[in-house]
């Protein structure tokens, strides 16, 4: 045996995770820190190394490696029974004595096992391995054995599969560690893990030893403290039924009710254990999650991990402790429905954007300064600044415009303390000074639409066809994709500020107008001005996909289509309509924000899914589309006669109103829809690079490019030897951990504390949200994630967290539509209204809520959701 097979805590030699696992090293590093940790030993890996060989050699471990989901946890249990009849060899024999000699012989020990897997930031298996408390000399090697057999747990492999470890490599530590007779034990972390707070310390505690605690086998005290201000926060006494102690000969015993009514820690107590928390935190330079016990008043540090489950947030959103604090709104999710980061590119590009908006608008790049930038983004997300938007606009205003996208969102902005947001800074200083210049061009183009709509929309048309050909001559220029990039996001930038936003600003104000002309009596009636408008692209897409699904042969299976269209052995008329749908739409598709998202043309097979769920329908969308279109006009004509007959200038100022709203709300899809066009210019220019670098195998696969920068991307090509695949998973980390994060919050704070609103009551049977599109409907719930993710059938209740242009398909089956996250300008809302279904918004944890076949009616005029008994 060599001398690395056991390492002594405190102890000044250096020890690496490899060899000791991550409790093992936390205990050495926190003694060399000065910190209260009982004294020990660890067996390392090396010191198992010979156990591990034999095993190799029985029957059971073939049957392991030859293992099968099934069969693992007979596999596994029949490992175990051979590793119990292993014994220690005298070498191993002699490294256990020669460290016992240190203690006592009445000296009791804790023995944990400890994996070089274990206690890492991305997996914790928390639970999985084996403790032995109350130890004695005479039982030390059946406790050493039961902490090593432990990495051969069921439990334990499974959770190594699940999380890419090789499960074929068993490696363990074992720590012997002097054990605390505490009278009060417990686990303390150095964030809040509900709130995800990083100025919170949360301490649960028990009498007696902490395993009851760790164990989750009762219900501790609760003490929250805030580690700036240290200060206790908050106290929840626990129930306590069940306690643990440790016997003076050895083992534990159990007490039941053991002073259940008193709480475990005094203030004094919380804060000193606060303070010990704020040190290991500061030592690993991470938020950490320790174990601890107190024994005649004395604190002792029992283990350190960092926590795996919060949500981190980049350097670019974090205040320091004590700081002025800033707001952020996440609208990745709140108006563009993506649930999850976006890839490492499109993020690259949007930091682009905000790069040249910021030059054009407000004289200065935004990207550099998140403090004073409307929007940031970082990690794959792209936040609003709201404390930026406190200051610049006030509450009131920036409360009216949130309540349009997400009303959860709003509420919980209504319900904050605003001086804690607001931000430090001049607000003149904020203002985007440079676009006053433009504001002139601005004025003209509404001015245009508002008395000439017709015209205008005639020649916005001409425009649009205009700005497709520059965008594809600029899409072939032989330069670097960030000069590339910032050119097309500047015409881009252009086009919708001179073009299509004034448009759509035209179409707002004269709905505004329409409302105050025409009196709360007759408001019921500008809903249906919304139904089946013009000149609306989103519109136009799903109309398009009705009519290629129509011409689809009866019958016919994906596959089949697949092969066909590949063969052009279907009739003249599907496949011209197919080319003419790719030509126009082909850059479109679910998340088409992401520039690494396939789009229709990249997966065909994606957009058969769409078609054949529309063919299936058998819902006639045109008709549905020109039904609505009457119901609009007969909307139209009805408060044009009531009008009239009260006053004809008045009725003659509604019907100008109506033309001009008629004419422009569609465009409100516009400017994302050539936002996207010229997302996919670029997408094919990255492409075409990424193929290259994959034939000389400088990225694994072609979609690896999407990993990396635009910076990057351009450096490789004058620095050759950059290797991007570890740059790829170097970008990567921070945004994978996000990405197993199942709903990321819509509004965060600067110390990563989670805004949530106060909801109301409702009744038994009901959830309240917002009303966004009325009418009721009932029907089963079917709850999805995205939008393929299994069939959706027609008359089902559409359940998701948020919606893109992608979802639209879903909507044609739809019997009425429930939303986490949207408000009335959000997209699932748009839509609902176009087809006239009922929807509601801003219900929490919708996608949790229900589940698949649930019968619900859903009143999107009052904002209710209602269980229906099926009879």
């Amino acid at each position: 045996m060599t001398s690395q097979t056991i390492y002594l805590f405190p102890d000044e030699n250096a020890a690496t995770l490899a060899e000791v696992g991550g409790k093992g090293l936390s205990l050495i590093q926190g003694s060399q820190a000065g910190l209260p940790v009982p004294p020990g030993f660890i067996l390392s890996v090396s010191f198992f190394t010979p156990w591990f060989h034999e095993l190799q050699k029985t029957k059971a471990w073939n049957k392991f490696l030859r293992q099968d989901t099934y069969d693992l946890k007979k596999s596994c249990d029949a490992l175990k029974k051979e590793a119990l009849k292993l014994s220690f060899a005298k070498e191993q024999e002699q490294v256990l004595l020669d460290a016992l000699k240190e203690c006592s012989k009445d000296t009791l020990f804790a023995v944990r096992s400890s994996s070089p897997e274990e206690d890492l930031e991305g997996a914790s298996f928390a639970g999985g391995y084996e403790t032995v408390l109350g130890v004695s000399y005479k039982t030390i090697h059946d406790a050493i054995k039961k902490a090593f057999v432990s990495c051969l747990d069921y439990r334990v492999t499974v959770y190594k599969k699940e999380n890419g470890f090789d499960i074929t490599q068993p490696k363990i530590a074992v720590i012997i560690q002097e054990q605390i007779a505490s009278e009060v034990a417990g686990v303390g972390f150095s964030l809040n893990p509900v709130t995800n707070n990083y100025d919170d310390a949360v301490i649960t505690a028990n009498f007696g030893l902490g395993e009851t605690v760790v164990q989750g086998i009762a219900t501790p005290d609760t003490f929250t403290a805030n580690k700036v201000s240290m200060r206790v926060t908050n106290k929840q006494l626990g129930s306590k039924k069940t306690s643990i102690w440790l016997l003076p000969g050895g083992g534990t015993e159990e007490k039941k009710g053991e002073r259940s009514n008193e709480y475990t820690l005094t203030d004094k107590q919380i804060l000193e254990l606060t303070e010990l928390i704020k040190k290991v935190e500061a030592l690993y330079g991470k938020p950490m999650d320790i174990e601890w016990a107190v024994n005649n008043e004395k604190l002792y540090l029992l283990q350190a991990r960092p926590i795996t489950s919060f949500i981190p947030l980049s350097a670019a959103l974090i205040t320091q402790p004590g700081m002025p604090k800033r707001l952020y709104w996440d609208i990745t999710t709140s108006v563009q429905g993506i649930n999850h980061p976006v890839s490492i590119m499109a993020e690259s590009f949007f930091k682009e954007l905000l790069k040249v908006v910021g030059k054009t608008l407000f004289n200065r790049d935004l990207s550099q300064k998140p403090e004073k930038s409307p929007a940031i983004i970082t990690n794959g997300r792209i936040y609003c600044h709201l404390s930026f938007f406190l200051l610049l606009l006030g509450r009131k205003r920036l409360l009216s415009f949130l309540q349009q996208f997400d009303p959860l969102s709003a509420k919980a902005l209504s319900e904050i303390n605003e001086k804690e947001y607001m931000l430090q800074a001049n607000k003149i200083s904020l203002l985007p000074w440079k676009i006053s210049l433009k504001i002139p061009i601005i004025a003209y183009r509404i001015y245009k639409a508002r008395h000439n709509p017709l015209q205008t929309h005639k020649q916005t048309q001409k425009e649009l066809d205009q700005f497709v050909w520059e965008v594809k001559a600029i899409a072939e220029k032989d330069t670097s994709l960030t000069v590339l990039t910032d050119e097309l996001i500047l015409v881009l930038l252009n086009h919708a500020l001179f073009r299509t936003v004034p448009l759509f600003i035209a179409a707002l104000s004269a709905k505004l107008e329409m409302t105050k002309l025409i009196g709360k009596e007759n408001a019921t009636f500008l809903e249906r001005f919304d139904k089946a408008l013009p000149n609306n692209v989103t519109t136009e897409m799903g109309l398009a996909l009705y009519h290629v699904s129509q011409l689809l042969p009866e019958n016919s299976t994906k596959e089949q289509l697949l092969n066909d269209i590949n063969t052009k052995n279907l009739s003249e008329s599907f496949l011209t309509a197919w080319d003419n749908f790719l030509n126009t739409y082909g850059f479109r598709g679910p998340e088409e924000i992401d520039i690494a998202v396939p789009r229709y043309a990249d997966n065909p097979e994606m957009l058969l899914d769409v078609l054949l769920t529309l063919k299936k329908s058998g819902e006639n969308t045109q008709k549905q589309f020109e039904e609505n279109k009457r119901k609009r006009q007969e909307a139209f004509d009805e408060v044009y006669n009531k009008l009239l007959t009260k006053n004809a200038k008045q009725a003659k100022r509604f019907k100008s109103l109506y033309a001009i709203y008629e004419t422009f709300a569609g465009y409100r899809e516009a400017h994302k829809y050539y936002a996207v066009f010229v997302l996919e210019q670029l997408r094919k220019k990255i492409l075409v690079q990424a193929e290259q670098l994959y034939r000389a195998k400088c990225l694994d696969r072609i979609e690896q490019v999407f990993d990396l920068t635009l910076q990057q991307l351009d450096t490789s090509k004058t620095y050759t030897s950059l290797n991007l695949k570890e740059l790829a998973a170097k970008n990567k980390q921070i945004i994978n951990k996000l990405a197993k994060i199942p709903n990321l919050p819509t509004m965060v704070d600067s110390r990563g504390l989670i805004i949530k609103p106060h909801l109301k009551a409702f009744k038994e049977g009901e959830v309240i949200g917002t009303p966004v599109s009325s009418g009721i409907a009932k029907g089963k719930i079917k709850v999805l994630h995205f939008p393929n993710e299994k069939p959706f059938l027609k008359g089902e209740i559409l359940v998701a967290r948020a919606t893109d242009p992608g979802w639209t398909p879903l909507f044609v089956n739809a019997a009425a539509v429930i939303l986490e996250v949207g408000g009335v300008l959000q997209h699932g809302a748009l839509i609902a209204r176009e087809y006239g279904l009922p929807c509601v918004t801003g219900v929490e944890n919708a996608t949790a809520l229900w589940r698949d076949g649930t019968m619900v009616e859903v009143n999107g005029s009052e904002g209710v959701v209602r269980l229906v008994k099926e009879s």
